[in-house]
């Protein structure tokens, strides 16, 4: 990404030899870490500077991610900057390399924290997020999550010090049962892989729907094997259900789907979850006769802004602006928060980041936002994707979702709605 005279500060630190290399696709699992790294922090000094921690994927499948929230982080802070910057102090940015796995992106949680940082923006990664989170609570640092939904940070023991941006799973457990309810179907079924992501949300899927008052008429878990994916598609062609949730990653949902097709009614649809949008690569293709009875939900992916948008490309042309939005809107929210309680401490900060995004005027920017509460208004910020309202407990309780089809082999949006109170 070119360097621009307009850009906030920035501290980049390449990655090449600092990060220890995963060894394989385990590392991602989000088990602790060796605890050979101590927790140690460097008191910031008095110089004008709030610092903040990026933390995001140069490489591999979060590439993409990485380089559009960098963007989107940078652009925030110039605007920041622009405004006055937080209480006077100019942002500035120090970048470290997220690397493939928690024990990579752990020694770049370490590196920051010795640098002094206010907060952390990252990592990307549910599993990296929860492989490393424990560092920055225990050094006392705020952390912002923009793009890790799992259901497992609903309740870690953050001490408050992380907020997302990103709603988690269990708000978006609650826009499938909205789509299913909305559907006009009384019963469905839930299939899901039977992991340590599939059970959750699975049990979180079922209690939206029967809170919506449709009937679940079976849960049925899966594993890769053939003989599992037939023993539950067995299982839920005996319950015979109107509509069924398919539960499942990149790799496998397309192979449940057919094998489910194979056992029920030619006019069953299947709602599935966001990780099912974009099929992997080793994924057999659905035949379009059967991909158009598949709808979905997943979280805003880009922000439909146009004004966000065109201002993200002058930042940075090549990027393709893919979660963007969730970056911005951390870094907003943290700088608002340390504006409205009148502190840097982190704690304090994201106390008052719940009063900066829910119940009082409306605004899309930090100029906009600093200045109602510098003229002693209740603010309540927005992203570019849309509604968002973080709760006590740092997580979104309202956020805009996409329903999702399929046309031609390629997912196309067909709606957005807003679900939660806020």
């Amino acid at each position: 990404m070119p360097s621009r005279p307009s850009r906030a500060a920035v501290a980049v630190i390449a990655a090449a030899g600092l990060l220890p290399v995963a060894c394989d696709s385990g590392s991602s699992s989000g088990a602790t870490t060796s605890s050979t790294l101590v927790v140690t922090t460097t008191s910031r000094p008095d110089d004008g500077l709030f610092r903040v921690g990026l933390v995001l994927p140069s490489v591999g499948t979060g590439a993409e991610i990485g380089a559009s929230i960098e963007a989107a982080v940078h652009l925030a802070a110039d605007e920041i900057n622009a405004a006055g910057g937080v209480d006077g102090q100019r942002v500035e940015i120090l970048q470290r390399d997220e690397g493939d796995g928690a024990s990579s992106a752990e020694v770049a949680i370490q590196d920051l924290l010795q640098l002094g940082v206010d907060a952390i923006i990252g990592p990307t990664s549910s599993a990296d997020v929860l492989g490393t989170l424990r560092r920055p609570v225990t050094a006392g640092v705020l952390t912002c999550a923009p793009t890790a939904t799992a259901l497992a940070l609903d309740g870690f023991p953050d001490s408050g010090l992380l907020i997302r941006t990103i709603p988690s799973d269990s708000l978006q457990a609650a826009a499938i049962a909205t789509v299913v309810e909305e559907s006009g179907n009384d019963s469905a079924a839930i299939v899901y892989l039977d992991d340590a992501y599939g059970r959750p949300l699975a049990r979180a899927v079922e209690a939206q729907l029967r809170r919506e008052g449709a009937t679940v008429t079976t849960l049925a878990g899966f594993t890769t094997s053939a003989d599992s994916l037939d023993e539950a598609a067995a299982t839920v062609a005996a319950a015979g259900p109107e509509v069924v949730v398919v539960l499942a990653d990149a790799a496998n949902g397309a192979q449940a789907i057919t094998s489910l097709a194979e056992v029920l009614d030619d006019r069953v649809p299947f709602v599935v979850n966001d990780a099912q949008r974009r099929a992997a690569a080793s994924a057999q293709p659905l035949p379009a006769a059967l991909l158009a009875r598949v709808t979905g939900v997943a979280p805003v992916a880009f922000s439909g802004s146009n004004s966000f948008s065109t201002a993200l490309e002058l930042e940075a042309p090549d990027v393709t602006g893919l979660y963007a939005h969730t970056g911005y809107d951390c870094l907003n929210l943290i700088a608002l928060g340390a504006v409205a309680s009148g502190s840097v401490r982190p704690a304090t900060v994201a106390a008052a980041i719940t009063a900066v995004s829910s119940g009082g005027t409306t605004c899309t920017s930090f100029s906009a936002c600093a200045d109602g509460l510098a003229a002693g208004r209740n603010i309540d910020y927005d992203s570019p994707a849309g509604v968002l309202a973080i709760g006590p407990s740092g997580d979104p309780v309202a956020a805009v979702f996409e329903q999702f089809a399929f046309q031609d082999g390629r997912d196309v949006t067909v709606r957005r709605f807003s679900v939660g109170d806020g």
